[in-house]
This record gives structure tokens, C-alpha cells and sequence, in this order.
């Protein structure tokens, strides 16, 4: 009869530790939703994103006209000096109209 006491105690034993464990594991994984809960996200560029960016930036920054270029037409046109090629033109007209 001790015996079977024994079986029957170890079994218990056994039982429990085993409730225990899953009481500590349920701790474990509240302290875990807990702490990613208080976390913040964050987010990290490659160089090359980087580079992206900086370049998108400094194109929408500029004008895209070249005004010393401007410029030097401007005055060639109203001092008379600048000359067209009407036969440049009219390839580049040709040129242009092909695509």
C-alpha cells in the first residue's frame, strides 16, 4: 500500500510541477507582450537609400534651367550676334518628329 502512496504522490508531484511550469511560462510570455508593448519601432536606410534621397532632394531643389546659358542667349539675341543654322534646325526638326 506504501507503494501505491508513492506512485500516487510522485504522480502529484509531477502534476503540479508541471501546473507550476505552465503558470511561470504564462509569466514569462505577459512579461514578454509586456516589454515588446513598450518598445518603439524603428526603421534604418541602406547607404544607398541615403544617397536616393539626397539626390531626389537636390534635383527637386534645383530649377533645371541652366540661366547662365540663358543668359548668354539673351544678350546674343538682343545684341544681334546670334546666328540660327537653318539647316541644323531643320534636321533637329526632322530628328525630333522620327521619335
Amino acid at each position: 500500500m506504501s507503494e501505491i502512496n508513492n506512485i500516487k504522490s510522485s504522480g502529484q508531484s509531477t502534476v503540479e510541477a508541471t501546473r507550476n511550469n505552465t503558470r511561470d511560462s504564462r509569466d514569462v510570455k505577459s512579461e514578454n507582450v509586456q516589454t515588446n508593448e513598450a518598445r518603439t519601432d524603428t526603421v534604418s536606410l541602406t547607404n544607398t537609400a541615403t544617397d536616393l534621397q539626397t539626390l531626389q532632394q537636390t534635383i527637386a531643389d534645383s530649377s533645371g534651367v541652366n540661366q547662365a546659358r540663358v543668359d548668354a542667349l539673351r544678350s546674343a539675341v538682343e545684341d544681334g550676334s546670334y546666328q540660327v543654322d537653318a539647316t541644323e534646325l531643320a534636321q533637329n526638326i526632322i530628328n525630333f518628329e522620327q521619335f
